[in-house]
């Protein structure tokens, strides 16, 4: 591993992923790949290592990913259209993102690691969101099953990351900011919660030691009601004042995630373990 490329390096959890490889491998040359130019700056400020090139691409564009993967031996594939509502309502722009630019990267592919992020909610999925990303799991297993020449296509499935942005702990806390309340569906509801820690530390294992064709997910266990969630976020951010708004189950959620459904016969927990 020499030449990594991650779409989404600048994002959350690429960022924590960026650092981290390039503390564990000094030989390393990593290429962000993203389109935000916010979150783009954010990680300018952050590293300055000379072994971080960062390109603007967006991953809808054939042509321009082509380019970027031309020597690249490993590929982590982070980039996407994430949040449930704005998928539901902008489905196109969730496919076009989720769907087109995962073949557009698995096209211009060459190299010998290829990792896909996933999420939980691509498992029997009810949104746009998680069938956006069921089929780009498919993609990356459909590669899998055709490798001939040892590389590896593998994929990380993951819950929600606190502190994420767009994360429902980074939406309540702003909401307390301004008003003192939160909204939530319902507190009833079960989530699997991890941390961009447990994350990395995952990606890192399964880089080091993870097999083609098998699915990674974190974390391992129960999920969690979403009532623990409310109420960790009432005490760190907000206090005995603060209001609860119950609103209903949105378009696209249900009650219960899972990590892997029953036919699943390739995944791993606590791999990172």
């Amino acid at each position: 591993m020499k030449n990594v490329l991650i779409t989404g390096g600048s994002g959350f959890v690429g960022r924590s992923l960026i650092e981290e490889l390039l503390k564990k491998y000094p030989d390393i040359e990593i290429t962000s790949l993203s389109r935000s130019e916010g979150t783009i700056s954010r990680l300018m400020m952050g590293c300055n290592d000379k072994r971080l090139t960062i390109e603007m691409v967006d991953i809808r564009d054939a042509e321009a990913v082509h380019h970027a993967l031309r020597d690249k031996d490993t590929v982590i594939h982070l980039a996407a259209m994430k949040r449930v509502d704005l998928c539901e309502n902008e489905c196109h722009e969730a496919a076009a993102i989720n769907v087109v630019g995962t073949m557009n990267i698995l096209d211009a592919f060459q190299g010998k690691t290829f990792i896909l992020m996933s999420t939980d909610k691509a498992v029997e999925p009810c949104n746009c969101y998680g069938a956006t990303k069921l089929v780009a799991e498919r993609l990356v297993l459909e590669r899998a099953k055709k490798s001939s020449d040892g590389a590896r296509f593998m994929i990380v499935r993951s819950g929600n990351i606190v502190g994420s942005t767009g994360s429902v702990m980074d939406i309540w806390k702003n909401q307390i900011l301004k008003s003192n309340e939160i909204t939530v569906t319902d507190v009833n509801m079960t989530r699997f919660y991890t941390t961009v820690e447990g994350v990395v530390k995952l990606y890192v294992a399964v880089l080091d030691r993870g097999e083609n064709g098998m699915l990674y997910f974190t974390p391992r266990g129960e999920a969690q009601v979403l009532k623990e969630i409310v109420d960790k976020a009432i005490k760190l951010f907000g206090n005995e004042k603060t209001k609860i708004n119950i609103t209903g189950l949105r378009i696209g959620e249900r009650m219960d995630e899972k990590m892997r459904h029953d036919g699943e016969l390739n995944t791993v927990s606590g791999f990172e373990e």
